[in-house]
């Protein structure tokens, strides 16, 4: 018997939506802004999808490893409305973002409908690879009616909230609602996302869209990439001490598009450099599906253990997967000897390969700058932080640790992701390494950077009765010192309660009563 498909839910009510605040005004302004900005006119629906904080598993997605992601009820929402134009129209809430319009040219031939200028950065082109890749779900086969857009948002960008998935996640949603797609499996619409922010030239991984479109209410989720998408919604234990994560904005801005090529661009190159290294060592061939074409760690480890052991492909059983990813580890400190990086050359003399072939094969794929490639930082890294996610899930999932031991633990695992992505995958930076310290030293018991880093979030494991100690010892020491004067009404904003919130959806409720 096949397996029952999840489709996108059809809500009609705000309280299926959002289960800790009333959203009715912000929804009701929206309907007022929507008719203002488009002649008197209402929304026929509205696509919603909503950030994203990962608890654990940072920069491993895009190497096939299992994340422990939570969606958020911070979201971006789209009211949408058909025109006979062929004219896509967005006007943003926020007045900041400049209304943006762009016709499209009929397709009879297959080809895309709208075209993305990388080298220009515009709000509008997160709208259009959300229409991309839903118009290839669509067949390509016509050119997809105009569309009249608000776009509201409250999910902080460039705060490794997953904003731009959020976002694309609803555009891709919107666009084919708007097409007469009615049903669209969570899968579906996950799948078309995750490749979606490659038309901007950014490589990701899965975890954030994924997240953003199988969020369940109260649940975090356990996602798999490999053997398939598979999205697994779990409880956290029932404790007398609720646990609570805090999430606490630097307010460094950390834009992974405009920074790609020395940050997250130069780290999914970096890797794919280890895993092709570690295969050529060990005489392996491994696939040729990473995001920009080469083979992957997740890969190169699947080929060693089918080589050396004779064993299946993983299938996310833990006691093999903390087998296998401890072997990896050790492999990586005995290949990767130059800790300290290894210049193109060098490299290419590991690889067997010329200059010039690695240049063809891993650096023109996507632009990045390098003094050198951290080849064992990262892929020691990832295997590491992989392992870490599967010990955090088997603490979660074991009913005897008493409930202290199991914040601590859990606590423990979150200060070393945070410790290897701040030394070994260098994408912290200062203000959240001062952040996650004050909040330690102050009742979290565990504190670590999430999302691509760089700037923007982190994410603290606090016992609810500690919370407001946590909050008010980061308003003292970090964002009072840093940002003399800054309101209330931006600390608010940079120190968020996260909730598990429900995943993507269309609303066709109206206006709020």
């Amino acid at each position: 018997m096949s397996a029952e498909v999840d489709f996108v839910p059809e809500v009609s009510s705000l309280s299926e939506v959002y289960a800790s605040s009333d959203q009715s005004v912000r929804y009701t302004k929206l309907f007022d802004q929507f008719a203002d900005y488009y002649n008197g006119r209402s929304p026929e629906f509205i696509s919603r999808s909503p950030g994203r904080v990962n608890l654990i598993g940072e920069h491993i997605d895009y190497c096939y490893f299992s994340v422990l992601p939570m969606a958020i009820e911070q979201d971006v929402v789209m009211l949408v409305s058909q025109n006979d134009l062929g004219t896509i129209n967005l006007v943003n809430s926020d007045a900041k973002f400049e209304p943006e319009s762009f016709v499209m040219p009929g397709t009879d031939n297959g080809q895309d409908v709208v075209s993305i200028d990388r080298t220009v950065t515009t709000w509008a082109n997160y709208f259009k690879c959300g229409l991309l890749v839903a118009h290839q779900y669509l067949g390509n086969k016509r050119r997809p009616v105009g569309m009249d857009v608000l776009v509201d948002g409250t999910v902080p960008p460039a705060a490794g909230l997953s904003s731009s998935a959020a976002f694309i996640c609803a555009a891709a949603l919107a666009t084919l609602r708007a097409n007469g797609v009615t049903k669209v499996s969570k899968e579906e619409l996950a799948r078309m996302a995750i490749v979606s922010e490659r038309h901007l030239g950014v490589y990701s991984g899965g975890m954030d869209q994924s997240a953003s479109v199988f969020g369940k209410r109260d649940h975090a989720l356990y996602v798999q990439f490999q053997p398939k998408l598979k999205c697994t919604p779990f409880k956290f234990p029932d404790t007398d001490r609720p646990l609570t994560f805090l999430i606490a904005n630097s307010l460094v801005t950390a834009n992974k598009h405009e920074t790609a090529p020395v940050n997250y661009n130069l780290r999914v190159v970096e890797v794919s450099i280890a895993a092709e290294i570690l295969a050529h060592k060990y005489s392996v061939v491994i696939p040729q599906d990473s995001g920009i074409g080469t083979g992957t760690l997740r890969g190169f480890m699947e080929a060693y253990y089918k080589e050396y052991e004779g064993a299946l492909l993983w299938d996310g059983e833990v006691a093999e997967g903390r087998t296998r990813l401890e072997k990896m580890a050790a492999l990586v400190r005995s290949v990767f000897v130059q800790t300290e990086g290894y210049t193109a050359v060098e490299a290419a003399t590991e690889l067997g390969i010329t200059v010039d072939e690695l240049h063809e094969r891993f650096l023109s794929k996507t632009p990045v700058r390098f003094e050198k490639l951290q080849l064992y930082g990262r892929a020691l890294h990832v295997y590491e932080e992989a392992l870490r996610v599967l010990r955090y899930l088997t603490l979660l999932l074991d009913p005897c640790v008493d409930p202290e031991g199991l914040f601590h633990e859990l606590g423990e695992l979150m200060n070393q992701s945070h410790e290897s992505l701040r030394g070994l995958y260098n994408c912290s930076c200062p203000e959240l390494d001062e952040v996650c310290a004050i909040a330690r030293s102050s009742g979290s018991y565990g504190s670590r950077v999430t999302g691509a880093g760089f700037g923007g979030c982190s994410v603290h494991l606090v016992a609810s009765d500690r919370v407001q100690e946590v909050k008010n010892a980061l308003i003292d020491n970090y964002y009072r010192v840093r940002f003399p004067g800054i309101s209330d009404s931006a600390l608010e904003d940079a120190l968020v309660i996260s909730k598990p919130g429900i995943g993507s959806l269309v609303y066709t409720g109206g206006v709020p009563m």
